[in-house]
């Protein structure tokens, strides 16, 4: 379960979008992810377009028009969402090289005071300092989706790494919002839930448990945690997972979370690059 890492360092990763091509609005805006490119020690970037329909209609530029921005910013992947119906669009991102690598929804339970949850049988309590290198060891091994761990090109250490640097900042620069929540003994946490509550929202933001246990600590860890955003004034609770992630999906649902907002992922990767298995392999 994935969803958006938490703001830090305000202005250090802020994120600067420009036309991709001046002169060509329709081909949208593009720019590099200074957090990611950070973790991953080389440039990626995000491409917005502008529309699913321009991007149809400028769709014999694009690829040249990425493969020029991206040598000129050494950018060696770029990634693009686009609504699941907008087929059009999907079919010009192919088209220039684009691969599709995740499907994702985003969940939301309207009400947490009319979901009538059930009680849980785990306590989720608040992270100590003694559980910061096991949550952070764990943040690095428990997770197979999400879409860097979905593109069969991107390496999956530097993948971990992501989710690893996520909760080490998120515990060494928590903002007012932040909230960590564990299962198991000081020090010995079995799994962690990171969510950002704002304006009576709980984001849900990262879950993981144990690869090497039962697995049966999940349930109960989102169960218990959402009684403890309840606590803290959230009236609603949201959540990004990937469409991939049937388990996820289920566990969601049966709380009372309804989806919406499918999206497809997808991601570019440059010719030559060092660190994609697309061309250092050459696959």
């Amino acid at each position: 379960m994935s969803g958006r890492p938490a703001a830090h360092a305000a202005g250090r990763f802020d994120v600067a979008y420009a036309p991709l091509a001046p002169g060509v609005a329709g081909l949208g805006e593009i720019a590099i992810l200074p957090w990611d490119s950070e973790i991953f020690g080389f440039a990626v970037a995000d491409y917005r377009p502008r529309s699913a329909d321009d991007l149809s209609r400028e769709a014999p530029r694009l690829s040249q028009s990425i493969r020029d921005w991206a040598a000129e910013h050494a950018v060696e992947l770029v990634a693009c969402r686009l609504p699941a119906d907008a087929t059009q669009g999907s079919t010009a991102l192919a088209v220039s090289g684009f691969r599709l690598v995740e499907t994702q929804v985003r969940a939301m339970l309207t009400s947490l005071a009319a979901a009538r949850l059930p009680p849980g049988r785990l306590t989720v309590r608040p992270v100590e300092p003694l559980d910061t290198e096991p949550v952070v060891r764990l943040a690095g091994s428990a997770f197979a989706f999400g879409r860097y761990h979905s593109d069969p090109l991107f390496p999956r250490s530097l993948a971990n790494r992501r989710f690893r640097v996520w909760m080490e900042r998120a515990l060494a620069e928590p903002s007012e919002e932040t909230w960590i929540g564990v299962i198991g003994p000081p020090g010995r946490p079995d799994g962690f839930l990171h969510a950002e509550l704002a304006s009576e929202v709980a984001d849900v933001r990262l879950v993981a448990t144990d690869p090497d246990g039962s697995g049966l600590a999940g349930p109960d860890l989102l169960l218990g945690a959402l009684h403890a955003l309840a606590a803290r004034g959230a009236r609603r609770a949201t959540a990004q997972l990937a469409a991939a992630n049937s388990a996820a999906l289920n566990l969601y649902a049966s709380l009372g979370f309804r989806f919406h907002g499918a999206e497809f992922v997808f991601h570019w990767s440059a010719p030559g690059s060092r660190h994609l298995a697309s061309t250092r392999d050459g696959v």
